[in-house]
């Protein structure tokens, strides 16, 4: 009964993971429980949060993104910090390296009035977007994606309901 129970739970967390996933390169996490995240992350409980996977296309890079909600690196205490993984896929063999296709990151005013908007194109010398050999490559990204200030004032909505917006689009035409 405990193989059992365990075997549903991974099938759970497989079927969870499908329904999350996007096949286009664009991608639209929500992260709950802010206030919460935000405090881990702070004490250094749990320091960041990774999305789950997402696609560049049905058979593209598989990818994620990586957020430290009380900043890393640079961005240490004062700003969000957001990264961008590029992750071991099975159709890897087949696709062209290093990964070279413009990231564009997004915070959603959940007003609509102001979204925050960052946008990189990869280093291609970087072993960040090298072909993976283990399950993740090392980040890459904005550590000063917003000010920490920013983010928690009255005056925009990027959190909401204690929950936050966070969009990836890929540029797979580049």
């Amino acid at each position: 009964l405990a193989q059992k129970d365990a075997g549903l739970s991974k099938l759970h967390k497989r079927l969870q993971s499908f329904e999350q996933a996007s096949y286009d390169g664009v991608f639209l996490w929500k992260i709950t429980d802010v206030s919460r995240k935000y405090h881990d992350s702070v004490t250094g409980r749990v320091v960041s949060l990774f999305s789950p996977a997402f696609y560049t296309a049905k058979y593209g890079y598989k990818v994620c993104l990586r957020t430290y909600l009380n900043g890393d690196g640079t961005g240490k205490g004062t700003h969000v910090s957001l990264f961008f993984v590029v992750m071991k896929g099975e159709y890897d063999a087949l696709l062209p390296w290093p990964f070279k296709h413009k990231v564009t990151f997004m915070m959603l005013d959940q007003n609509n009035r102001e979204h925050v908007i960052d946008a990189f194109r990869p280093d291609l010398t970087s072993a960040s977007f090298q072909r993976p050999v283990s399950d993740m490559n090392v980040a890459s990204g904005c550590p000063m994606f917003l000010p920490l200030c920013k983010l928690q004032s009255p005056k925009y909505a990027y959190v909401k309901e204690d929950t936050l917006f966070l969009k990836c689009i890929i540029e797979t035409n580049s």
